[in-house]
Parts: structure tokens; C-alpha cells; sequence
């Protein structure tokens, strides 16, 4: 605390004059030589030593600075813990100039103690917004921080979130507090995440227009000399390649797919679980397997309904592929393609035979789970069936399982896979949302 600073303080009271007369003798009785400032110690001495010689009003206001220098103390022990850069400023016409700063503001501005009194906008500010600093520190927003440019101790502009904190002072002066939060680099990553969705959304124009139309043209010449020809080494050739053309179509629609379920869902709805488990199931139309349902009536989940259903139905479609094309193995046909051994499956289903496989989707203490008994997946290779491509299915793009991951992502939850109680694969989902609603009695 400076001298002139705590006999103004006194001089309220007593006038300047008698405020000196005290403080002198305090400093005489404390053996303490007069300086310009004073630290918090040798200011709580000098004022425990002029409350015991006094009485009424001055033992009051002694009390009253020694307990905020003794504030003080604590909170300047506080600032040199702070690791985001802090500045005490006071305003001069409105200009903040600098009263103190702690140690990360000289670490990452350059300056300390030779900051004091100066202006702070012409230590940090860069000169085109020299201007525009003072509001800063009154906006009515300032308490979710305003993004500012401020230039460091080796010459760089670096974005920092700027809180400031606006007080009385001692004498009645408005003071302010400022933190500085280096947000540079994740502002650069948030510029980085837009380029890359606008390159997205340039793909996926592309890709939607660009590539299926030429693609739908050379389909249907194809199916057309198919139908004109009677030739059968032409015809073979032709099969084949409107069988490509379909697996271009596919692989375009899992592409766009996983485009667009990989943005952040901002916006969930509550969504009754069993509810969109249904729709998805509905949605295969298959006799290929069968659904069991382990969820609770009134399950509610927070998320998005189309891509939840979108999530339920890939997840059915790898459980019945994989399980079907087991089945089919086992009966003695390995070499016949995945998407024949749903077919077969599904003729022996509607011969009284059993489904190839059983799915059931449940519900336990927060995790979603969706589990078959067909196969299973090996340890090793678990971590991997999420990756684009990933597939063991001679007919599988291997986007399925990566949609899912895309759709898990963008809600903010969490998925694994291991091993269901048949022998299958569980897939689990955390951080899900959810809550039993209270059913309405009758």
C-alpha cells in the first residue's frame, strides 16, 4: 500500500495533517524508516499500532484497512496460482493502466513490475484496435468472456477469451480485474473443423449429383442392351456390369449416409426406445432373424430419432448377414455370396425353420445394448469393425458399422463390442440419456 495512499485513508477521518501525525508516530514506535510503499505486513503493524493508541472512529478504520490488506494478501497468494494471465488495472480517463499482474501475465506478455503505471492497451493491444479496448471491460456480456487478439512477449497475435471483473476500490476508485484465456488453438482447430465440413458438403454434392447421374445413365444403357441381346457370352458380360453399377449405387448411398450421420446432433428429442427399435426392425422387413425386446415399456432416451432408428437398423443388418452367412456354412455352402445366404435363410423361414439368428436389444443401469448368437466377433479384431471399408462379407461395403460409430459420436456417447451371453456380439453404447417414464394409471 503506498504512503500517500493510507493517510488519505486516515485523513477521512481526521484530516490529512492529524492522518500524517499518526502514521509517523507508528512508524517511529515500529522502527520502520518512511517509504513510499508498504508491504501487507508493515501495513497491519502500523495499524494494530494506531488502533492500541487510539480509540472510537480510528480504531475502526485501522481495523477495517488491516483486514483488507490481510484480504489483499490472500488474494494476491491467489493470483500467483493462477496459471491463465492476470492484470489489476485502474482507469485514467478511461484508459486502464496497469496497478499489478501475476506471474503467467509476464511469462506470456513480457512484462511485470515495469508494467506498473503504464497504459495497458500500449503494452498488448494491437495498434488497429488500440481503440477498442476500454468497452472491453464494461461490456454487459463480459461474464461469458468476449474473444479478443492480443499480441505476446515474442510478437505474436493470439485469441484470448477475456473475462474482466469490474470493482470499488479502497478510496472509492473503480478497479478491474482481467483474465486472459489463450484460446488460440482451439479457435484454429474450429477453423479447421469448418474447412473440413465445407469440403464435406462439396463431396457430398458431388458425389449426389456428379457421380450418380452419369452413373443412373450408363445403368440404364446397360439394362437396355441387356434386353436387346440374345447373346449369352454378351448378356454375362452385361449381368456384370449392372451388378456393378448396383454396387456403386450402394457404396454412393453408404458414403452420403455416413456424411450426414456424422454431424452433432445439437437438437435431441425424447424418444420412447422400443418405439424406434420397432420402426428399425419394421424398416428390414426380413424373417431372416428374430427380435427380442429387453427394454422396458416406457424407456425413454435423449437423441435423435432418424439416426437412432438409422443406428438400430445397421446394427440388425450386420447381425443377420453375418449370421446368415454362418448358417450357410454350416450347411455346406461356403462359397455362396452373403446376399444368397439371406435369401436362403429367409426360404427355410417360411418352412417352419428356425431364423439364422436371434437379436435382442436390452437395456442395464444406463448402457443400450444390442447382441445376436450368431458368430461373434474374435478379441482381435473388435477395435476394427468400426473402420471404414471393414468388412468379411463378400458383399458388404463395409460402411455399416462405421454409420453406427458416426451416429454414436455425433449424440456423444461411447460404443465398444464384446461377446454377447450366446457366444455373439454385444454391442454397447454408453453415456446414453435415459429415464423409465411414469406410467398413467387407468
Amino acid at each position: 500500500m503506498r504512503h500517500d495512499e493510507l493517510v488519505s485513508t486516515f485523513g477521512q477521518s481526521v484530516g490529512v495533517e492529524k492522518a500524517t501525525d499518526l502514521i509517523t508516530d507508528a512508524l517511529e514506535d515500529l522502527e520502520i524508516e518512511r517509504q513510499a510503499t508498504y508491504s501487507s505486513h508493515e501495513v497491519a503493524d502500523i495499524c494494530e499500532t494506531i488502533s492500541r493508541a487510539n480509540s472510537g472512529y480510528l480504531t475502526v478504520v485501522a481495523n477495517e484497512v488491516r483486514v483488507r490488506e490481510q484480504a489483499k494478501r490472500r488474494f494476491d497468494a491467489l493470483l500467483e496460482q493462477i496459471t491463465d494471465p492476470v492484470v489489476m488495472v485502474s482507469f485514467d480517463a478511461s484508459v486502464p493502466v496497469v496497478n499489478a499482474v501475476n506471474p503467467a501475465f509476464e511469462t506470456t506478455f513480457g512484462y511485470g513490475e515495469d508494467a506498473v503505471g503504464r497504459s495497458l492497451p500500449a503494452l498488448i493491444v494491437p495498434e488497429e484496435q488500440s481503440g477498442e479496448t476500454v468497452d472491453e471491460w464494461f461490456r454487459s456480456d463480459a461474464g461469458s468472456g468476449t474473444e479478443i487478439e492480443r499480441v505476446t512477449a515474442d510478437g505474436d497475435r493470439r485469441t484470448f477469451l477475456f473475462r474482466p471483473v469490474i470493482v470499488s476500490g479502497f478510496d472509492g476508485t473503480i478497479e478491474g480485474f482481467g483474465i486472459y484465456t489463450d484460446i488460440t488453438e482451439r479457435k484454429r482447430r474450429e477453423r479447421t473443423l469448418k474447412r473440413q465440413n465445407e469440403q464435406l458438403e462439396r463431396f457430398v454434392s458431388v458425389v449426389s449429383h456428379d457421380l450418380r447421374n452419369p452413373l443412373s445413365v450408363a445403368d440404364g444403357n446397360a439394362r437396355l442392351a441387356l434386353q436387346l441381346t440374345s447373346e449369352s457370352t454378351v448378356e454375362e458380360r452385361l449381368e456384370k456390369l449392372v451388378a456393378a453399377h448396383e454396387r456403386m449405387e450402394t457404396l454412393i448411398d453408404d458414403l452420403l449416409t455416413l456424411a450426414s450421420q456424422g454431424q452433432a446432433v445439437d437438437d435431441p428429442v425424447t424418444v420412447r426406445l422400443q418405439t424406434v427399435v420397432e420402426a428399425a426392425w419394421d424398416t428390414l422387413g426380413t424373417t431372416a432373424a428374430t427380435l427380442e425386446i429387453e427394454v422396458d415399456d416406457e424407456r425413454r432416451v435423449r437423441a435423435d430419432d432418424g439416426r437412432l432408428r438409422q443406428l438400430f437398423e445397421n446394427l440388425f443388418r450386420n447381425a443377420i448377414e453375418h449370421g446368415s452367412t454362418e448358417q450357410l456354412k454350416a450347411t455346406g455352402n461356403p462359397d455362396e455370396p452373403a446376399e444368397h445366404a439371406t435369401r436362403s435363410t429367409e426360404t427355410h423361414s417360411n418352412d417352419s425353420m428356425q431364423p439364422a439368428v436371434t437379436i435382442r436389444v436390452g437395456w442395464d443401469n444406463g448402457m443400450l445394448w444390442v447382441e445376436d448368437d450368431g458368430p461373434g466377433i474374435v478379441p482381435a479384431e473388435r477395435e476394427s469393425v468400426f473402420d471404414h471399408g471393414y468388412t468379411t462379407s463378400p458383399d458388404g461395403t463395409g460402411f455399416g458399422l462405421a454409420i453406427v460409430e458416426a451416429i454414436v459420436d455425433a449424440h456423444g456417447w461411447e460404443i465398444d463390442v464384446t461377446e454377447s451371453r450366446d457366444g455373439g456380439a454385444r454391442f454397447r453404447l454408453h453415456g446414453i440419456t435415459g429415464w423409465t417414464a411414469p406410467t398413467t394409471p387407468e
